[in-house]
């Protein structure tokens, strides 16, 4: 985490295994999800979301590296994936174009360390050209560090991601929104629209809401003049993984704003421990007279404080002098590095990793 100060170490032997294809993956994932949440990585970091972050990627290979205590429970682990593209293997972080948190789960910063390692020497073995694009980490220490075990590596930072870091006060909403919000109640008031807003997070419901929201989404983009994230097939896949698997699991919360019945604006969050996660928010653009987005986004920041939650995460880095209130920001980092395909390989090295599905390497690792 950002701040951590790491302390040299004696090291000891010990064993990362390095899993690839979704069959070994599998049987571990309540495990990693375990560690995951006992060492604060963020829902939107864990396995199911990366799981989903996949699925949208064709031909992906997940790869997990993966290292067990003496009693046999995971102490470190983190998440990556190779795909191909132009005949260079890359190994990414799961959506290397967005401003989703990568992040080593592990019991100390010395496993952290040692799964950094492990990471920049698999690199290292892949059996071709490779390139590697990690995005979305949060301690630029260790970013820095990676990045310089890495061939032609380079740490650089990125946009922040702003968010809300509630007190006991009233969230304080940015210039001109309070001002904003009397007026579109006076409108609704003056045409006699009835206004609610609701919250739901039974799973049965939020399978219901689904088609509907879809449907505003995309007549959003489409009436901002751009293409949607869902008019592909790949958008399409990851946002309904999203929506579907942490829907199941209690960990996603919808809010609505409706006008005389008509959905005028949604917001879509996922329930983390202690942050409240904004992930997708849209207007209905035939309300847009009644500003129903900015009126359901200040409802949502007071909803989560009411709750109690540490801080609201918008999630993105796009547009932050947009958003109805920000109080910090969270940084990030991204890790890029790139070889040619290596030399063949002397007796006594570890082999070159081949990404074959379902493959197990086991690699004796220095840790702390």
């Amino acid at each position: 985490m950002p701040g951590t100060r790491h302390e040299p170490a004696t090291a000891a032997p010990a064993q990362v295994k390095i899993l690839s294809g979704w069959r070994d993956l599998r049987t571990l994932e309540p495990a990693i999800e375990t560690l995951q949440r006992t060492a604060g990585t963020p829902v939107t970091a864990r396995f199911s979301w990366w799981r989903a972050a996949l699925a949208a990627e064709r031909g992906a290979v997940p790869v997990g590296l993966t290292l067990a205590g003496p009693g046999g429970a995971l102490i470190a682990v983190a998440l990556v994936a190779l795909r191909d593209r132009g005949g260079v293997r890359q190994v990414i972080s799961g959506r290397p174009d967005s401003d989703d948190v990568w992040d080593v789960a592990a019991t100390s910063p010395g496993y952290r360390r040692a799964i950094l390692a492990e990471l920049a020497g698999f690199a290292r073995r892949l059996d071709r050209s490779w390139r590697l694009v990690l995005t979305g980490l949060r301690d630029g220490e260790d970013a820095a560090w990676l990045a310089g075990q890495l061939p032609a590596g380079r740490a650089a930072p990125a946009p922040p991601v702003p968010g809300i870091a509630f007190t006991r006060d009233e969230v304080t909403l940015a210039p001109g929104i309070r001002r904003g919000l009397d007026r579109s109640g006076h409108r609704i008031g003056q045409h006699a629209l009835r206004e609610t807003i609701e919250f739901e997070r039974e799973p049965v419901r939020l399978a219901a809401l689904r088609d509907e929201i879809e449907a505003v989404h995309r007549a959003r983009d489409h009436d901002a003049g751009r293409v949607s994230d869902l008019d592909g097939t790949a958008g399409v896949v990851f946002w309904r993984s999203v929506y579907d698997v942490h829907a199941a699991r209690g960990e996603l919360e919808v809010a609505t704003l409706r006008l005389d019945g008509h959905l005028a604006a949604y917001v879509v969050a996922l329930v983390d421990t202690r942050a409240y996660r904004v992930f997708d928010g849209r207007f209905a653009p035939a309300w847009r007279h009644y500003s129903p987005g900015r009126r359901l986004e200040a409802a949502v920041v007071d909803h989560a404080r009411r709750r109690h939650f540490g801080s609201l995460d918008w999630m993105s880095s796009i547009a932050p002098e947009k958003l109805v209130a920000s109080t910090w920001a969270e940084p990030r980092w991204s890790v890029t590095a790139a070889a040619e395909a290596p030399p063949a390989f002397t007796a006594g090295s570890p082999p070159a990793f081949t990404a074959a599905g379902g493959s197990v390497l086991t690699i004796a690792a220095a840790v702390p």
